[in-house]
């Protein structure tokens, strides 16, 4: 039995198909395969029930499961202390974008690497941009990177009209820009889109009254959810009792991706964005599902 073969099997379990695990491994499928079953030829058992697309464990692999997770992780994590440093990620995040789909996105990965040690630095497109060139950056969560061959688009987000749930708009499921004029108006003060948004109020002679503004989505929410105006924003998982309606004429979007240094990524790293990209092309995170920022 080798940690390599270790490694194999629980790329299988975390990603489904052998076909993906090859991937995230970055070995062939035949070498993978080979490399299950050489592990259990060792063991002397099956792991793997064969004949279906997704690879599902047998009740021996289920068992054999639990002890590998825990052996493998312990053992990375000691070769990590080992290390003269411990292997380490910079992860810049966009200030406009949600914390909670960065963290889901940790979560996976370190159900693989969890001795890896994991650093965020949360800023404007500027900043990040500087430090990623800098490398004091490995990959930035950001809106398109126009300097950039390396970014890479996860997806695109639409953005919606918020509203408090005691306000008339509330009931209705689509609305016309003109239903904004002279209503109270909560401006986002780092929206991206404002411009196109301004612009696309001047084209329709459309005059919200601008009442408040605010930094972060999470003061946009509290004021909406006060009925102190509605906002124009992305559709967010949010406790405030607040509504999201789609604007018919207001068809304005930004891709949201990943941008990595240019330089030569460490393993480590390289495995974490390819595990993005994996799970972007595997669930699309459709904005409907997941919705950032615009």
């Amino acid at each position: 039995m080798e940690l390599q073969q270790i490694k194999y099997f629980l790329a299988v379990v975390d990603f489904g198909t052998f076909i993906a695990a090859s991937e995230q491994v970055h070995v062939s499928q035949p070498t993978l395969s080979a490399g299950i079953r050489k592990l259990e030829d060792s063991l002397n058992v099956t792991l793997f029930n064969r004949g279906s697309r997704a690879a599902s464990l047998t009740a021996a692999g289920e068992e054999f499961l639990i002890h590998a997770r825990h052996s493998y992780n312990q053992l990375m994590s000691v070769k990590s202390r080992l290390s003269a440093e411990q292997d380490k990620i910079n992860i810049g995040v966009l200030n406009t974008i949600p914390m909670d789909h960065v963290a889901e996105v940790i979560r996976i990965y370190r159900l693989t690497y969890p001795y890896i040690f994991i650093e965020l630095t949360v800023g404007n497109n500027k900043e990040l941009t500087s430090m990623l060139q800098s490398q004091k950056l490995d990959l930035i969560f950001t809106t398109r990177h126009q300097t950039s061959k390396q970014f890479k688009v996860l997806f695109e987000e639409h953005l919606s009209i918020a509203v408090c749930a005691q306000h008339p708009l509330s009931t209705h499921s689509k609305i016309e820009l003109k239903q904004l004029n002279k209503q109270p108006f909560i401006e986002r003060i780092n929206c991206e889109s404002w411009n196109e948004v301004h612009d696309l109020f001047k084209k329709h002679n459309i005059q919200p009254h601008s009442v408040c503004r605010a930094e972060n989505d999470e003061s946009i929410l509290s004021l909406v959810a006060a009925n102190l105006g509605v906002s124009i924003m992305p559709v967010r998982d949010t406790p405030y009792n607040v509504r999201f309606i789609q604007i018919k004429d207001l068809n304005i979007a930004r891709p949201i991706g990943i941008c990595v240094s240019s330089q030569p990524l460490a393993p480590y790293i390289q495995d974490l964005y390819e595990i993005i990209m994996g799970l972007y092309k595997k669930d699309k995170y459709s904005h409907e599902k997941h919705n950032w920022v615009a």
